[in-house]
């Protein structure tokens, strides 16, 4: 009998490799990671959080010997009080002696000497191009930033113009901003997590005890909170970029984001520290360490995934949408630019143009988008006067959702009416009368319009 196996010996290392077979545990696939990313972006679930290390880059003079704005202004302050060695936050800017003395020991100095670095050079502060490409990506139209400066909210105004809002927490109950309801995070906004310059002091988070206080402040349960954020926040996916803080202060930002849900978000930062690394992936936080590349990634695979989706749709109408739009193909610039504008907002559009199958059986797909989508959208305008007298396919769209809506214990249809339409000479059937239209002002009015469905939709 063969008893070598039951030989007593020295156990070693190899002994737990031999059990295990020769499988490398280090081996680690990131693509289930990155397509879950994507979809989520694709469903408006991605919220970008922006910190001070992606704003800028060198390119320009001006930040030429400095890594992003707030060590431009730290590195500016230590150089004019003779700082030896040269701080590297402003923690160890405002606690060093020769600055406490300069400044007769107040604190408090550093926002005025912050306010007024910035109204001087903010118009020279340029948005790298990391960022702008970032910020460019239509899904993303509610941003956060940890940074106090204007850059992000520059790169978004860029972008999104005067539909822009501006929000901000600066750790005063009576002055912190709240979003109303989860439609607001499809608002272009940019949101000031830990306030914005300008403000007095404390009132914009510089030292790693003003975030601490912030953050208190946002997993407190008082008024002093952004409740209604703070609980979409913990069902969102977060996408952490250039958020360079010490590993103990960056997880308590983390949790107080995310409350009691851990999970959800990625992280990237060029020089992430060994256990925050550990730390986020034992959560199931993606990590990468550079962010220039997850950017590019994000924008590569997002385009490659929507020309995927835009492929099926010659294959199959989409279902179970918010809204179908109905118009007259004299309006075909204005539906265009209502599709657009409600997909910018993560609203799920049917739109002839984009969802009718070729060679398929068009108004059986109509009829089936109506009866499954949650809003029916008619455009009237003009254009449904002078074809009053005309056999058109919205007439029939009209009369479907109409049948739809009777069985609705909810508003159904949301009428799109062109300023100075008149109801009674479109020879409109009486109960789309009844319905309460929003009004547009010629197609430069869409987005508007388009804000304010939005509004419509989340009433009920």
């Amino acid at each position: 009998m063969d008893d070598s196996n039951n030989k007593k010996g020295p156990i070693s290392f190899n002994d737990i490799d031999d059990i295990f077979g020769d499988s490398n545990i280090f081996e680690s696939d990131d693509e289930p990671l990155w397509d879950k990313l994507i979809e989520q972006i694709i469903d408006g679930n991605v919220i970008p959080v922006i910190g001070a290390d992606m704003l800028t880059d060198n390119s320009t003079e001006l930040m030429a010997n400095s890594s992003n704005p707030h060590q431009f202004i730290i590195d500016g302050l230590a150089k004019r009080y003779q700082l030896t060695p040269p701080p590297t936050s402003f923690s160890e800017l405002v606690y060093a002696p020769d600055y406490l003395k300069a400044n007769k020991n107040k604190e408090e100095q550093i926002y005025y000497q912050v306010n007024r670095i910035l109204t001087a050079i903010s118009n020279k502060l340029t948005p790298s191009s990391c960022l702008q490409r970032l910020l460019s990506i239509r899904q993303f139209p509610f941003v956060i930033t940890t940074s106090f400066t204007p850059v992000v909210e520059q790169a978004m105004r860029a972008i999104w113009k005067d539909e822009l809002k501006v929000m901000r927490f600066n750790n005063n109950p009576s002055e912190n901003n709240d979003i109303k309801s989860s439609a607001d995070l499809r608002k272009p906004t940019v949101y000031y997590m830990f306030g914005k310059f300008g403000e007095g002091a404390h009132r914009y988070a510089l030292t790693d005890t003003d975030i601490l206080e912030f953050v208190s402040s946002w997993l407190s349960n008082t008024n002093t909170r952004p409740k209604n954020l703070c609980n979409e926040l913990k069902n969102k996916y977060l996408l952490m970029l250039g958020n360079n803080y010490d590993n103990w202060l960056f997880r308590f930002i983390w949790f107080s984001m995310r409350k009691n849900n851990i999970g959800q978000g990625m992280y990237a930062y060029d020089n992430l520290d060994n256990s925050l690394i550990h730390f986020l992936e034992r959560t199931k936080i993606f990590t990468k360490q550079d962010t220039t590349d997850v950017v590019e990634q994000i924008i590569e695979r997002l385009n490659k995934k929507l020309k995927e989706k835009e492929q099926t749709k010659f294959d199959r109408p989409e279902e179970n949408t918010d809204v179908f739009i109905s118009y007259s193909r004299a309006d075909s610039a204005i539906a265009e630019k209502l599709y657009e504008a409600l997909t910018a907002q993560g609203i799920r559009v049917w739109y002839d143009r984009q969802n009718l199958t070729f060679g398929g059986n068009f108004m059986e797909e109509i009829r089936k988008a109506i009866r499954t989508t949650k809003y029916f959208v008619p455009i009237l305008s003009s254009n449904i006067i002078k074809e009053k007298d005309e056999s058109h396919v919205y007439r029939n769209e009209w009369d479907q959702a109409i049948e739809v809506a009777i069985s609705m214990g909810r508003k159904f249809i949301i009428p799109l009416a062109e300023q100075g339409f008149d109801f009674y000479k479109a020879a409109l059937p009486e109960k789309l009368q009844q319905h309460n239209a929003i009004f547009f002002d010629g197609i430069h009015g869409i987005n508007v319009a388009a804000e304010k469905i939005t509004h419509a939709m989340n009433q009920d």
